[in-house]
């Protein structure tokens, strides 16, 4: 348990933050990303509407099983497509809330007033108050009904956990005079969600973990990051994914294929076994640490995740009730499923 005092966030009655076990870890789910089978036209945000929302289910099905509720992770690279997509949202689910994620700094702009327009500020979260947050959307954010957003403690030129600080809450670094706290705070922004940076591997992933402890120890604020990213980064794996899973099974032969089609589902499976398995086990990492968000990226890893995070939250509310705490909702983990 950290001394620090633990903020919980409240979005439309579902909590994230506190000590780690007191709640069911929160899930960002990808959507409408680079290629998503689901986008129809990614300039106007045209869907497959029921592919779309038989994916959420998905998600609500989870919630429903397990207690981790979702952020629906909205990604979009035009003004247009996120009036689609938050539309689209918005009609079919009217409670969970919802990241707004762009690499486009006017469409992120463009979200901000857009959600304000259709009343549905309260449930957005913008993603991310980062070192490449320019004047305008600054402006943008500060006009708007936003109060939500993910604050990242990305530092390009230091790695480490101080690093991290440095940018997350004393400034003058990544391009920002300001601290990414300050600009957040000088936003508006009243529920802060502290991102820790997933770096690659070999280039700050160790600072990427620890920087969770340090947020919730230092901020008392909720923490959590993208921490998939890390694999997506990791060249080895792609490339040993690739090629490296044939050269290793060429000339296994009827062996492979008999094994394969009883056990693995061939060389395809075991490409998506050694993929899915450093993939599931650095959000596990971050779970233990004590993030309190997994944004674990595509939509359709939900369930892999969601068994995934249902173990570590079961066994972070073990360790809690032996070190005199104890659950805060009774639609978790270890109510629902030992």
């Amino acid at each position: 348990m950290f001394e620090k005092e633990q903020t919980v966030l409240d979005f439309n009655g579902y909590k994230i933050g506190g000590q780690p076990g007191e709640y069911p870890r929160v899930l960002g789910a990808s959507i409408f990303y680079n290629k998503h089978e689901t986008v129809l036209d990614e300039h106007t945000g045209k869907i497959d509407k029921a592919k779309a929302e038989a994916l959420w289910n998905r998600c609500l099905e989870l919630y429903d099983a397990t207690g981790h509720w979702y952020f629906c992770q909205i990604i979009a690279e035009f003004g247009e497509a996120f009036e689609s997509y938050i539309d689209w949202f918005c009609t079919i689910d009217d409670q969970f809330p919802f990241l707004m994620d762009s690499s486009a700094p006017a469409a992120l702009a463009h979200a901000c007033k857009y959600v304000t327009e259709a009343g549905c500020a309260d449930r957005a979260v913008y993603n991310s108050i980062n070192g490449s947050i320019g004047p305008e959307n600054i402006e943008a954010i500060k006009k708007s009904d936003v109060d939500a957003a993910i604050v990242l403690a990305f530092n390009p030129g230091d790695p480490s956990v101080r690093g991290r600080e440095k940018v997350l809450a004393e400034g003058g670094v990544a391009g920002q005079e300001k601290s990414m706290m300050a600009i957040a705070e000088e936003c508006g922004i009243k529920r802060p969600i502290l991102d820790t940076a997933a770096t690659p591997l070999g280039l700050g992933s160790g600072g990427s973990f620890r920087e969770i402890l340090a947020c919730k120890a230092i901020h008392g604020l909720p923490t959590g990051g993208a921490y998939h990213n890390m694999t997506v980064s990791w060249t080895w794996l792609k490339r040993w994914r690739k090629s490296g899973i044939l050269e290793r099974y060429k000339d296994a032969g009827t062996l492979l294929e008999q094994m394969g089609h009883h056990h693995f589902g061939g060389v395809e499976g075991i490409r998506q076994a050694a993929w899915s398995s450093a993939d599931i086990g650095c959000n596990i990492m971050a779970a233990t640490l004590g993030a309190d968000l997994i944004m674990f990226g595509p939509i359709e890893n939900c369930e892999a995740t969601a068994t995934a995070m249902a173990f570590s939250d079961i066994v972070l509310a073990e360790t809690l009730r032996e070190l005199g705490g104890d659950v805060k909702i009774d639609k978790h983990p270890i109510n629902m499923l030992v």
